[in-house]
């Protein structure tokens, strides 16, 4: 029977949100306990909170909402490499670690040493790095990560140059149990209509 492996962060109260942005609030409307027929909650949270795509929209007017993102591409063929103490990830360092193999490139660079402190630094992408993958057949780049572009970065070159190159982006994955290879991904979003991105469960199957 083939393993799945959740690589997806919980929302919950604890959960670090981009500084700044919306904290994750569940609350529970209605309980069994106190004579209701049903337990019913309701969740407020940031789109991009804990594990989630990106929508082109999110860093182009002009770019696709999530409902108009096709859903296959957050299903399938997946490699998943190590770049952990790497100042950064260049072609050559790809090259090297047998990548690209599949649609689907996940990076662990074991940015979130602790669960509950949001992360300042992670290897980044060398700007020429989205438009070669996608010449070397790429549709998604996935990592561990908050972001694909610098903590402090305000103009998101990489994020641009993923969306030029038309590779999703999916951010705040949990590698931790993760070892480098190849799988199947599931990582669907909802279906919000006009959203800039989605919260996802994302599982690997070791193919």
């Amino acid at each position: 029977m083939s393993e799945f492996i959740d690589i997806s962060r919980p929302l919950e109260a604890g959960t670090p949100p981009w500084p700044g942005d919306r904290q994750v609030e569940f609350k529970q409307e209605l309980r069994i306990a106190d004579g209701e027929s049903v337990n019913l909650g309701s969740l407020s949270i940031s789109l991009h909170n804990g594990t989630h795509t990106d929508a082109p929209a999110h860093y182009n007017d002009a770019g696709k909402t999530i409902d108009a993102v096709p859903p296959d591409k957050y299903i399938g063929a997946a490699q998943v490499i190590d770049v952990r103490g790497q100042e950064s990830i260049s072609i050559g360092l790809l090259k090297s670690l047998g990548a690209p193999n599949a649609p689907r490139l996940i990076l662990n660079t074991g940015a979130w040493e602790n669960p509950a402190e949001f992360p300042r630094n992670w290897p980044l992408m060398d700007k020429d790095v989205p438009a070669w993958l996608a010449a070397n057949g790429v549709v998604l780049v996935g990592l561990d990560a908050p972001s694909v572009d610098a903590f402090s970065s305000k103009n998101l070159p990489r994020h641009h140059a993923c969306g030029d190159a038309d590779i999703l982006i999916l951010e705040n994955l949990d590698l931790e149990r993760v070892t480098p290879g190849n799988y199947e991904l599931m990582a669907l979003p909802l279906k919000i209509t006009g959203a800039d991105g989605s919260p996802v469960r994302a599982v690997l199957r070791r193919s």
